[in-house]
């Protein structure tokens, strides 16, 4: 994740505008390491969220290292809702994986029959009428995708936070105030609580500060 100096993480709604040259090469080799890339479904919508975008080189970089040459996306949602010819959905050779709450499952597979990958969609459900988080990841353990990149936004970054399954955390500073009401690295349902954090890594590049930290 990318963050102004005032504690922001969207700049006029999106995170586009707020990492430079060097929080993009980061964010390039996190997914060059991940199994699968996790979103949200409002990320997906605000963002234009494509595929993995990774050209020829990087895919033959993953591959060297054992990896898939292109990393799957699982986006979370409850509705499935997504404007019509969105990238995620646009090539069935690229299809995500949808993972939803049993309770949404079947308005969720209604929003997005119309698309062109419909049909290729891996669906995981987990949990009943809420989604149990790790039951999530443990379904994309199973399908040999154990290592998540979670992408956010603020509100699966929270949910992920509150039951204990965020494992690394890589935050990108931005040399910039923004203002506003942006959303902070994490929305939480519950109330505030100390989640302590070990620095691993902390990079400097022109004005960019890029922090890795580990639970502690």
């Amino acid at each position: 994740m990318v963050t102004s100096l005032d504690g922001s993480v969207t700049l006029r709604a999106v995170s586009e505008g707020l990492g430079g040259p060097a929080d993009k090469q980061a964010l390039a080799r996190v997914r060059d390491a991940c199994d699968v890339i996790l979103i949200g479904a409002g990320t997906a919508r605000d963002e234009q969220y494509p595929p993995y975008p990774g050209g020829p080189a990087r895919q033959q970089r993953r591959s060297e290292k054992g990896l898939a040459p292109r990393p799957p996306v699982a986006m979370v949602t409850r509705t499935g809702e997504l404007p019509a010819g969105h990238p995620l959905v646009a090539d069935p050779d690229e299809a995500p994986i949808v993972i939803v709450a049993a309770a949404d499952e079947q308005g969720a597979r209604s929003a997005l029959a119309g698309s062109p990958a419909a049909d290729a969609i891996d669906w995981l459900v987990a949990g009943d009428a809420t989604l149990d988080w790790a039951a999530a990841l443990a379904g994309l353990a199973a399908r040999g995708l154990p290592r998540i990149s979670c992408e956010g936004g603020p509100r699966i970054n929270g949910a992920l936070l509150e039951t204990g399954l965020v494992d690394e955390a890589f935050v990108t500073i931005a040399p910039a105030l923004v203002g506003g009401d942006g959303l902070r690295l994490t929305a939480t349902s519950g109330p505030a609580e100390r989640h302590d954090l070990t620095l691993v890594s902390a990079l400097v590049h022109g004005d960019e500060l890029l922090l890795r930290y580990r639970r502690a």
